[in-house]
């Protein structure tokens, strides 16, 4: 009994949903296809009745075509605008992210200069100090232009050894002396 009892189920279960199905249907059909009074006002006779109906029809599925078309339009219009934006934001991270590592490597080789400056400037003033040691230190063995003689240091004439001032031979010291 209990076999009969889940088929008896199932197949009301099926049965509502095929009926759900064909009301949607019926709806859908109401709501797309021609009114049968439009098509019945238009015409007097069978034949005209078929003639407007199948204009109703021809114009209807022209109709429905177009939307679909449209609809399918618009949904990859859509997508490709979805693919657009990801594809922007992409390449918005790459180009952020390959800024931060060139700013990173800038900042890096900005360092290393301000070392190799630094250096440089304790050379330069090292050498300063030795050059500054070396004045106080040699002050009297470098000479400026106070030291220069004048014209007034020359001796004149009068002042110039002749062959009189030459000593002779019982001026030499000798070793006894």
């Amino acid at each position: 009994m209990s076999r009969n009892g889940n088929e008896n189920n199932e197949s009301q279960g099926m049965l509502s949903k095929v009926e759900g199905g064909v009301k949607k249907t019926t709806r859908a059909v109401k709501n797309q296809w021609p009114r049968v009074s439009r098509v019945l006002k238009k015409s007097d006779d069978p034949i005209e009745a078929k003639e407007y109906a199948e204009e109703e029809v021809k114009d209807e599925m022209g109709d429905q075509v177009r939307e679909q078309f449209k609809k399918q339009l618009q949904s990859q219009a859509s997508e490709l605008s979805e693919n657009l934006q990801e594809k922007k934001e992409e390449n918005a991270d790459k180009v952020h992210s390959k800024a931060e590592e060139a700013k990173e490597k800038m900042q890096d080789n900005l360092l290393e200069l301000k070392k190799g400056l630094s250096s440089f400037k304790e050379s330069g003033e090292q050498l300063q100090e030795k050059i500054n040691d070396n004045k106080k230190n040699n002050r009297s063995t470098i000479k400026g232009a106070n030291d220069l003689k004048g014209a007034h240091n020359l001796k004149s004439y009068d002042q110039v050894k002749g062959p009189q001032d030459i000593k002779g031979v019982d001026h030499i010291k000798t070793y006894f002396n």
